[in-house]
């Protein structure tokens, strides 16, 4: 289904178009109606600074300036609408868009994203009492104002994060939508929908550098400077000047890597003088002497350059395991010996994904009581839109590799990596058994992927007309998710280098909602208030620093110790709108979220209507707080954004 061919689509409209239908009298049961919008957004940043990931090295002082265009966007949709039958139509929605400003993959049309050229076509008809709408299409379940809870049918792009209205920011999908009226107010909805992922920028192989909406959390997979994915080759690298520098008898004479099991980077870092226990090494410290060989070694020998945060930016910078903000930081009980199994590792990026026609399935019931109570209880059975990575160590064959703890030298943990009696790196670990063989250089695989889950909702809305404040609409949502995937840190085993074990993704059932109450002052002033939050029911309370942790997906980064994430995480909004103008011909909006932690989001946009034809536009988004909340982290990516719409 996703490799529809648009030409086909294309030919079979003109035809329709100009051929419609005839019934069997020699009547036309209709025309075919072309309308279209042509659309243009212009941004701008509205301050000085670095986005997330958009340094290629550590060493890369890559900014943006105030003012800087990030934006220049044109699009055309066309909306073709027609009969077959009485009781048979059909919608056709091409999605033509443009953006010189956009990195590789966000410029143009790219599928199974709100720039799909085909972003909807259906036939809606009859069946019996069942009215159905079959094809690519959206379906709206949640309302909740600057975010979305109850509406799961759809997968979002967050290309500009929490920018777009929900309508262009959800994803259409291939689905069969059915609908049954009961009695005088309820309706019964069941469909069978395409999975599809949400589309986060950043969670690509090349991590999309310079995005302005990549989030920490992804930047920590993907990212040039703080993803795993770069920094691994680079820790293979390493490790490979390590075992060259052994080799040379700097650990004594006959001592290889794989034997120096008795010395940690921790231990390492803390020597004033490495020439007192290293041959050949020079009167220096040890973080100094650990730092000076990562970037100063010669390529040849193994060494590497500035790429990574591998180590810390400096040579002379101090280290320091208690306040982590680069890889070995995180790794002080990692001994020499465990990078034995690191030389020459390199990563994968694979998407392993579930197929094309493995549906989801889900239901709707809406009613109301009095007339003025309206509820609904929602149940989808899908794969959750949200990707999770899993690591997994493979050969150069794609088998997997078992990670073996040797504690055989007591007080240290020293990881080797292997395949039944193959180990892995550098040399045969001196503590395998007799008969044991080397298989080259290992390969951590990150294995992009979606999780089925269940989805429980309800909503409900009450309207009330109030004497003290006009009339009020309090409304709620409610959503309860089976076996979705969090990250959860394990600083023990990442403190001495099981990346794989120390690093993971775990089932937690989550519970979100929110609860909202719509007021009308002033005649058309209308104010919306709400209180959100998100329950991990699964949560694993650990040390930050030295235990296991759940993770906050979004902001967990190198620089803020692979933040921990909430328990009970509480967003707050109020939203404010008011029509102006002689005939209300404009409107401004006004939305600001606060989070738990000290993050911001505020839009306000003004949008005026010149003419039938003619719309103007305009907006401001300005992310601001600690830097390490959801909002807080794109305070760099804060905009400025003009546009205008021509209605045909």
């Amino acid at each position: 289904m996703k490799k529809l061919n648009l030409m086909g689509v294309a030919a079979i409209v003109t035809l329709l178009a100009a051929n419609p239908l005839m019934a069997e009298d020699g009547q036309s049961f209709g025309e075919w109606e072309v309308s279209g919008v042509f659309k243009n957004e212009t941004a701008i940043f509205a301050g000085d600074g670095p986005i997330i990931g958009e340094t290629s090295s550590t060493t890369d002082t890559t900014s943006h300036k105030a003012a800087d265009l990030f934006k220049f966007e044109n699009s055309l949709n066309l909306f073709i609408n027609g009969e077959f039958t009485e009781e048979t139509n059909m919608h056709l929605q091409l999605n033509l868009v443009y953006d010189s400003e956009g990195e590789d993959g966000y410029q143009y049309h790219e599928m199974d994203t709100q720039n799909d050229v085909l972003r909807e076509l259906y036939v809606d008809t009859r069946a019996g009492s069942m009215d159905l709408r079959i094809g690519k299409q959206q379906v709206v379940w949640g309302t909740a104002d600057g975010i979305k809870l109850l509406d799961i049918v759809n997968p979002t792009d967050w290309r500009e994060f929490v920018q777009n209205t929900t309508e262009d920011a959800r994803i259409p999908v291939w689905m069969i939508k059915a609908e049954h009226d009961v009695g005088e107010n309820g309706n019964v909805q069941f469909i069978i929908a395409q999975n599809q992922e949400n589309a986060i920028p950043g969670l690509t192989s090349d991590g999309d550098v310079g995005h302005p909406f990549k989030m920490m959390g992804v930047d920590s997979i993907t990212g040039p400077v703080n993803g795993f994915l770069n920094i691994v080759p680079e820790m293979g690298n390493i490790s490979s000047t390590f075992n060259n520098f052994a080799a040379a008898g700097s650990f004594g004479t006959g001592v290889t890597l794989n034997m120096v099991r008795n010395m940690r980077v921790g231990d390492f870092t803390q020597i004033t003088d490495v020439s007192a226990v290293m041959s050949g090494a020079p009167a220096v410290e040890g973080t100094a002497m650990l730092n000076g060989l990562a970037y100063t070694y010669p390529t040849a020998s193994g060494g590497i350059s500035a790429n990574t945060n591998l180590i810390d930016a400096t040579t002379n910078a101090g280290y320091n395991s208690s306040n982590p903000t680069s890889v070995f930081e995180y790794m002080p009980n990692a001994t020499f010996a465990t990078f034995n199994s690191f030389v020459g590792a390199t990563t994968k990026y694979e998407r392993d994904y579930p197929d094309e026609i493995d549906p989801n399935i889900g239901f709707r019931i809406k009613n109301n009581i009095g007339n003025n109570f309206n509820f609904s209880l929602n149940y989808l059975w899908h794969y959750d839109p949200n990707p999770y990575i899993e690591m997994e160590w493979q050969n150069s064959a794609g088998q997997a590799l078992d990670v073996e703890l040797d504690t055989s030298v007591s007080g240290f943990t020293t990881v080797n990596l292997k395949n039944g009696t193959t180990y892995y790196g550098g040399n045969i670990p001196s503590a395998a058994a007799t008969g044991s063989t080397l298989g080259g250089s290992p390969v951590l695989v990150f294995t992009e992927k979606l999780n089925r889950i269940h989805s429980f909702g309800t909503a409900f809305d009450y309207a009330l007309d109030s004497k003290a404040v006009g009339p009020v609409v309090l409304r709620g949502e409610f959503l309860y998710q089976q076996d979705t995937k969090v990250p959860v840190i394990d600083r023990t085993k990442l403190g001495y280098g099981d990346l794989v074990g120390g690093m993971k993704m775990e089932d937690a059932s989550m519970f979100k909602y929110v609860l909202g109450a719509d007021f009308t002052f002033f005649t058309n002033l209308m104010v919306s208030g709400q209180f959100i939050q998100f329950v991990n029911m699964d949560f694993v309370d650990g040390n930050a620093s030295s235990g296991r942790y759940t993770a906050d997906p979004a902001t967990m980064h190198l620089s803020n110790g692979l933040q921990k994430a909430e328990e009970y995480k509480e967003f707050y909004s109020i939203f404010l709108s008011k029509p102006f103008g002689a005939e209300q011909e404009g409107r401004i909006n006004n939305i600001l979220m606060l989070e738990e932690g000290g993050g911001f989001w505020n839009r306000v946009d003004v949008e005026y209507s010149y003419s039938d034809e003619l719309v103007l536009t305009t907006e401001y988004n300005s992310y601001f707080g600690d830097e390490d909340t959801m909002f807080g982290q794109f305070a760099n990516s804060s905009n400025f954004q003009v546009g205008a719409k021509y209605l045909f």
